[in-house]
Order: structure tokens, then sequence, then C-alpha cells
């Protein structure tokens, strides 16, 4: 019931299908089973639940369809703002639909199919290819959508969920006096944002006023003047800013600067030298020569641009980690004075950047990669003013691409949609505008979507689920044979500290401040990004909300944070064919289930298992413990 096929096609499994092809076995033969039967329901059951644990640790954590790393079209600034380093996340999902022509009405999410042993191809024989046998039927009945670079049940979910979205946003786009002020934010949001017209007449003119106090600058005190406006509003330029909890100290906020001003994936995308390699960053380069062309720059001019936009995120690429390495807690936490940070990187005044920023008062921080800083002070010395200008103003560029005119759109997909992903067209503008409201207003669009999607009932029936999960994992580990007394009283102690979040926050985010003004595409998402900015860097200095969520209501993800040792399931994932509570346990164990057990498993696997229960960056395992588990996971 979970699979992801991708253009470039792997072996893969999935522990949905799979239970649904057992169960189904089991029925075909079950006058071979003798005494099997015999055993008590609650044994069964039993057997079930640590079974899902077990197959959701290992299985799950080893064939799970093989999810791709993708390249977002559009930037997204809450990865930015948001320290998520450490967020465990499902690494099931790459969120796509199947285009549509007509929308959707609203309606609950559940109205898609769940369940079926249609999807199984019987013809099959399960002992030669078990995986044609549980999902053959699926996969011939489902070929990769043409804007989508790969398709699975959670990429068919996540596009009936913007189908319910979609619907919400439809009715309250109709500029009524009568719409509440969340309907009237997320409303004029999407209309602005679908308003194509009018954004194709503006052209870039919205970045006008940006790009001019850029090309006006005559000093490199005036780059850290433009890089605090653009970092206020999301532009990833030169590194990452924000707060996060302090992983030593997990109840306490701190600031948090760290390695950023890519304009590709990661930094491997700059410094591997194969051929595919060498190509891409050809391709990258002249991509973001059109892209200046189409702001006016002369092809000449633009060339000559676009390779100072290489050549200076390749040298800030060499002094990133790599992203081995950041699975590494302890590689991704250096707590420092202000002092200390200014040390690595004199030619740049933090003290200026904080104060421009806005944050609250603080002496210490998290660097979280040292030598990148030391790296960002050699770019600044060494680049002139001009280039330095050139880059800025293709981040500024590239941030908003999204939502400017046509001609920006399709050149911004030709490269990270079609070149990077494989997905050979462009989504239907109104999934675009769909996920840029999610993205920028999600917890005032996810509470109307909760209304409809996610009763209370079923929320009260998960929570019973991931209890029974979480007690079965309890009894797993009390079985293992090689882990000493000691460690095992810890990892007890830890699972039982993990707190459930379900469906949705207790606390609805107020964003009665943020300005949304109807018609104005590219102002709209920048007053939402600079609102959350503010809202993180506000943090600094304060006691961690773990009421708080990483993703909104409507994601098909789940994820465990080791910081916070909690374990999330927005609303959007807790749909059929995952969950549904019309259904019998037994198809919800084997289905969301499955993510539940994976999820409880990452506090225990080689990150997770480095945080305590409430959450701090602490040994808790005896040194022999400690080699076992590292020879297993071997």
């Amino acid at each position: 019931m979970a699979l992801l096929v991708a253009r470039d096609p792997q072996p893969q499994q999935m522990l949905g299908p799979i239970h649904v092809a057992l169960l189904e076995l089991a029925r075909r033969h079950s006058h071979i089973l003798g005494d099997a039967l015999q055993i008590g329901l609650r044994q069964i059951h039993k057997a079930l639940l640590l079974a899902t644990i077990r197959a959701a640790g290992l299985a799950l954590e080893t064939h799970s369809c093989h999810a791709l790393i993708i390249a977002n079209p559009r930037p997204s600034a809450r990865d930015k703002l948001k320290d998520v380093r450490l967020i465990l996340l499902l690494p099931l999902v790459t969120i796509g639909a199947l285009a549509q022509t007509a929308p959707a009405p609203a309606g609950p999410a559940s109205a898609g199919p769940g369940f079926s042993t249609a999807n199984m191809d019987m013809s099959a024989n399960p002992c030669l290819d078990f995986y044609q046998y549980a999902c053959g039927t699926w996969m011939a009945n489902n070929p990769i959508p043409a804007d989508q670079p790969a398709w699975g049940t959670f990429n068919a979910l996540a596009d009936r969920n913007l189908a319910v979205l979609r619907g919400i946003l439809e009715k309250t786009s109709v500029d009524d006096p009568k719409r509440s002020p969340v309907e009237q934010k997320i409303g004029d949001f999407y209309a602005s944002c679908m308003d194509e017209p009018a954004i194709n007449k503006l052209g870039a003119t919205p970045l006008e006023p940006e790009l001019k106090r850029i090309g006006a600058i005559q000093s490199k005190d005036a780059i850290l003047d433009a890089l605090v406006r653009l970092h206020r509003t999301g532009v990833d330029a030169l590194f990452n800013f924000s707060s996060e909890p302090d992983a030593k100290d997990s109840m306490r906020m701190i600031a948090g600067a760290d390695q950023g001003g890519l304009s590709l994936p990661d930094r491997d995308y700059y410094l591997k030298d194969d051929p595919k390699s060498v190509k891409l960053r050809e391709q990258y380069v002249a991509h973001v020569q059109k892209m200046l062309e189409l702001l006016g720059e002369a092809p000449a001019l633009a060339s000559a641009d676009a390779q100072v936009v290489l050549r200076i995120e390749t040298a800030l690429a060499k002094g990133s980690l790599d992203l081995v390495s950041r699975r590494d807690p302890n590689q991704v936490y250096h707590k420092m004075s202000v002092k200390q940070l200014a040390a690595l990187s004199p030619s740049f005044d933090w003290p200026k950047y904080f104060a421009g920023l806005g944050t609250p008062s603080f002496t210490d921080l998290d660097v979280s990669v040292p030598e990148f800083f030391k790296t960002l002070d050699a770019v600044l010395k060494n680049t002139s003013i001009a280039d330095l200008k050139t880059y800025l103003r293709w981040h500024v560029l590239h941030s908003e691409a999204f939502l400017l005119a046509k001609a920006f759109v399709d050149e911004n997909f030709k490269f990270f949609g079609q070149t990077l992903t494989g997905s050979q067209e462009l989504e239907p503008r109104w999934k675009r505008c769909v996920k840029a409201t999610d993205h920028d207003l999600g917890f005032a669009l996810g509470q109307k979507y909760v209304e409809q999607a996610f009763p209370p009932e079923a929320k009260a029936r998960v929570l019973t689920m991931v209890k029974e999960i979480e007690q079965m994992l309890g009894d797993d580990v009390q079985s293992l044979d090689w882990m000493t007394p000691a460690t095992k009283q810890q990892a007890l102690v830890k699972l039982r500290g993990v707190t459930d979040k379900i469906g949705y926050p207790d606390k609805w985010r107020d964003y009665s401040s943020v300005k949304i003004v109807r018609g104005q595409a590219v102002g709209d998402d920048q007053s939402a990004t600079e609102f959350e900015v503010h809202r993180q860097l506000n943090k600094i200095g304060q006691p961690v909300d773990r009421s708080e969520w990483g993703m909104t209501p409507p994601t098909v993800n789940a994820y465990y944070n080791p910081q916070e040792n909690n374990i999330n399931f927005p609303a959007g994932i807790l749909q059929p064919p995952f969950f549904d509570n019309r259904m019998d346990a037994a198809v919800n164990y084997g289905a969301i289930g499955a993510v539940m057990g994976h999820e409880l498993t990452h506090g225990f696997d080689d990150e997770g298992r480095q945080f305590d229960a409430q959450g701090n960056l602490r040994d808790w395992w005896t040194p022999e413990d400690a080699k076992e588990f590292e020879k297993r996971a071997e």
C-alpha cells in the first residue's frame, strides 16, 4: 500500500503491500498452517505488532522504495529558517501529484482509494517474485505522471490532499466580507498566486526595489546591509542563521549559524568531477545565464555573471560539510561565543548583522560548521564588490522565480524540474499555488483541512495504535540478548518519554500580523516569509516550545525529533491507504503501523540513539553495548 516507482527504477520493496500479500497468502493456504491458527487472538495481535516494529526498523530502513532526493524548484524558506537537520523524516516521500484538469469538490480525503487486494498480481508466483505478486497490478495501473519524477501511494495521497485543499482555497478566495480572518489570509494568498495574467504583466518588477538597492552598493559594508534584508525574506545567500534547540540543553533555544548560500541541492553537485556532474554544472550555468537574460542582461554579460555565481557557490561548497558527516550530531554542534565566531570570519561584522536582523541579545551560539565560516571569510575578502553584487542579484531572482512571469517560471522548471528531477511537465498552476499557500500559511490552511479530513475519533484511534506499538517496542528491547541491563533501562526510559503528536497542533499559529494583499503574489510570499523569520529569531533565549510542529497538517509524511523525543504524524498521512478509520485494525497496523514503528526506531538508530530521553546530546550507552550496536549496524 506504500509503493514508489522512480523514473530510474531499481529493485523495490515496501512493507505495506507485502503485509497485505502475506495476509492474502495466509487466507488462501490456511489449511497448511496447522497449529498456528490455534494461537490466541491476543498472542497473534502482539506477534503482528512486534513484527511490524522489527520490520519497520529493518526492512523499511533498507527497502524504502529508494526514496529520491529531489531538488525543489522553489527554494524552501522554512528549511532555511528552522534548524531541521536533526529531524528524522520518513524517507519514503517524494511528494508529487497526478495532473487533473478540473477542481475536485472539497470533501474528506478518505474519498480516495484504500485497502484493496485488487492492487496485487494474483497471476505472479509469490515464491519467484513476491514484489510483483504484492504490487504488480498497482504498478501496471499507475504509470508515472509526466509532471512527476517518481510515483507511489504517498504521491497519490498527496494528490488527493491537494484536491481537498484546492476546494478549500477556491471557496475562500471568493472576495466575501463574511470570510473569517483565516479564510481571508489563505484565500487572498491563493488568489494572488493564481492571477497569472497580472503576474505576467508585472514581469520581474516586484524584484526591482531590492535589485536597485543591490546595484547601488559601493562598499563591502553595504553588502552586509543587503544580506540582512535578504535574510529577512528567506533568501539563502552566503550562509544560514536562525534559532535552534541547544543540543546539550534541549529545553533552551539558542542562536545558530550554519553553512548555506548554494542553489544546487548539495555541496557534492559542485565538487564531483564525473562526467554527469560536470555536465550538470554546465547546464546550471546555462540556466543562470538564461534567467539573467530574462532579467534584462545582455547575453555576454549574463554569461560572465553566471560563471561568477558558479565560482562563488563552488567556493562556499568547498567549505561545507557533506551530507553523511552531517548525520553525526557531534559534527554539527559547536557552541561558542560571538567573539569566537568573529575570529573565524573577521571580515564580517557579526554584531552589526545581528542588530540589523533585530535578534534578541545573546552571547553564545551554535556554529554548526566552523570551517565553513573560515571559508566565508575568504570569499568575502577575495571576491570583488561587483561579483558579490552579481551573486546577491542571482539569489534574489532565484528565490522568487516561481512567482514571476511565465518565462521565468518555465526556465526555472526547465532546470530545477526537468534536468534535476526528470519531470517532463510543469505541474498545473493550481497545484503550485496550493503548495505555496501550504508552505507560507500552512497552519492556517491546515486548520481548515483538519475540519474536513481528520475527525477527533480518528485522532483517538491513531493514538491508541501508537501506544500499543510503543509497548511492543518496549517488549522487543527487553528481549535483546546483546544489550546489557543498564543500557536497556535507559532505552526504556527514553521510549516511555516519547511524546506522541497526532494530526495537528493543540494551538493554531497566529498569522494576524502577516499582511496579505490580493494581487501581490511576490509581496505576499515575502511578507509571510518575513513573519516566519522573525518568529524563529524571537525564540533565541526562550524555552523550547515542544508543542510546535515542523510539518503542516496536510503533509503526507511523518518524523521523529530526537531533540524533543517526540514522534509527529500529520493529518495528511493519516488518510487511506495508510490509515482508514472505517477499516479493520489489521489493515491499519499493516500500513500506518509500519510508519509508526519506523519513526519510533529513529529514536534508537545511529543518529537518534545519541540523544537521551530529554533530547540532550548525551551518550547513555555502555561502551560494550555501543560496540555491539555498531557491529550490527554495519
